[in-house]
């Protein structure tokens, strides 16, 4: 069986944050036909819908748009936009990188409630918040048609991280109570909270699952059921993330990084990171410093 297409993130000209934020009809453009074939997404949407009604097919499932509403779509879902296309919209995309750069965006990022959402399908209904929502987005537009300069990155946070938490009040407290969170969900929930706040390349599965008073392969199952991964991948892409962070917004030496994060040696960092992201932590740095990530 053939694999679904990735839809790769689409940077900006001028820099390469993984923050962007397009029209619809520009996206369309820029994207083609490939937007209207079913494809997975490698990062996380805001779909504003502005004007005029529509359908947009997200996971096999066909979800009406309508003006003053907000559909979240998570990484790895699938997307496939339908003709014709009758309506207008704003689709803000971003990555976990690019958001959680300290211990609250990462906080908020993995307890929210926003990305639950995705998971069944269900825009949400911002019209009190429709006016703070357009100006943030247009906010995040300006900030990106601007030159690069280094801190940008974080006025562009603050806009997106003002526009989660707009969203997250303005969901409706019956919706998050009828969302279905298997046992499965909370396990992995839990493991997660945990990796978190204890992150280090010294610490197992096992010694994880021991705290929380579960079996190694309770934990395996939970992971291969709710995200389609093991415990151990993901442990590795959030180790990698933790690393990318302390690159680009600490001013530490690897070794202190190393350290700080639990490897034996500097070089076995530079190893580990190597191998998942195809070039070394320094490279990553300085081709984030020079803006050409």
């Amino acid at each position: 069986m053939n694999k679904l297409p990735l839809e790769p993130f689409l940077h900006r000209a001028n820099n390469g944050l993984y923050i962007n934020c397009k029209d619809l009809n520009r996206l369309v453009e820029i994207r083609g036909q490939d937007l209207f074939r079913p494809h997975k997404l490698t990062f996380f949407c805001i779909h504003l819908f502005l004007e005029g009604m529509g359908t947009y097919c997200l996971d096999s499932t066909s979800i009406r748009v309508a003006p003053r509403q907000v559909l979240i779509v998570s990484k790895n879902q699938v997307e496939q936009y339908c003709e014709p296309l009758n309506y207008q919209s704003e689709v803000l995309m971003f990555t976990e990188d690019f958001f959680c750069i300290d211990e609250l965006h990462f906080q908020f990022f993995y307890n929210t409630n926003l990305f639950k959402l995705s998971d069944h399908l269900q825009s949400i209904d911002i019209s009190k918040e429709y006016e703070e929502l357009v100006l943030l987005f247009d906010l995040i537009k300006r900030e990106l048609g601007k030159k690069f300069y280094p801190k940008q990155q974080y006025i562009l946070n603050n806009y997106l991280f003002s526009a989660l938490l707009i969203l997250e009040n303005a969901i409706d407290q019956s919706t998050i109570q009828q969302l279905n969170i298997s046992h499965e969900k909370l396990i992995v929930s839990n493991f997660k909270s945990l990796v978190n706040k204890k992150i280090d390349k010294s610490i197992t599965v096992k010694m994880y699952a021991s705290e929380l008073k579960l079996s190694v392969r309770s934990i395996e199952y939970a992971f291969k059921k709710t995200d389609n991964m093991t415990p151990y991948a993901w442990i590795s892409d959030r180790m990698v993330m933790e690393i990318k962070r302390l690159l680009l917004y600490k001013d530490l030496h690897i070794n202190e990084i190393s350290y700080k994060l639990g490897f034996k040696e500097a070089n076995h960092l530079t190893v580990f990171f190597k191998n998942k992201t195809g070039v070394t932590p320094l490279q990553f740095r300085n081709r984030f410093n020079d803006n050409s990530i």
